[in-house]
């Protein structure tokens, strides 16, 4: 292992500066070096060398192998004027689960907009008549536990 550390130091170096082409060839001379059999661990530990990751508000690791960040998710497709009205519909309706709600959600949305509620919200109602049942059930998760907890 000691003897590895400066084979391992210097080759990370050029492995971070180097192009494409030539990393490959540099991780396959680092693999014949070491005797590492992964290919995977062994590019991590060149790309992630000297790296400073943040353990909580003031310990930080400067570490050899580490994950990087959490990529960015998906855009919501649901704010908050949908949740909105998806919350007056599944109150209406006595508090269904998504499934049941589904197949009526159109029927009680067409007959609230006849009766004169939710006007200026026609693209969260676009948006709620195109909802599935598991997404139903996942914007109301929050507001079913408000629910439990004060019964």
């Amino acid at each position: 292992m000691f003897e590895r550390r400066p084979i391992y130091r210097e080759t990370a170096k050029e492995y971070q500066k180097a192009s494409k082409k030539e990393k490959k060839e540099i991780l396959d001379y680092f693999v014949r070096i070491t005797g590492l059999k992964n290919r995977n661990y062994a590019a991590r530990l060149l790309r992630q060398h000297g790296k400073t990751i943040y353990v909580g508000k003031k310990n930080y690791l400067k570490a050899d192998i580490a994950k990087k960040g959490k990529r960015p998710g998906r855009k919501k497709k649901f704010g908050e004027e949908e949740l909105k009205l998806l919350k007056k519909v599944w109150e209406i309706e006595n508090y269904m689960c998504g499934k049941r709600l589904k197949p009526i959600l159109n029927e009680v949305l067409d007959n609230l907009l006849a009766n004169g509620h939710f006007q200026g919200f026609q693209q969260a109602i676009e948006n709620l008549r195109h909802i599935s049942a598991s997404s139903i059930d996942r914007l109301l998760k929050h507001e079913r536990k408000k629910l439990s907890k004060t019964i």
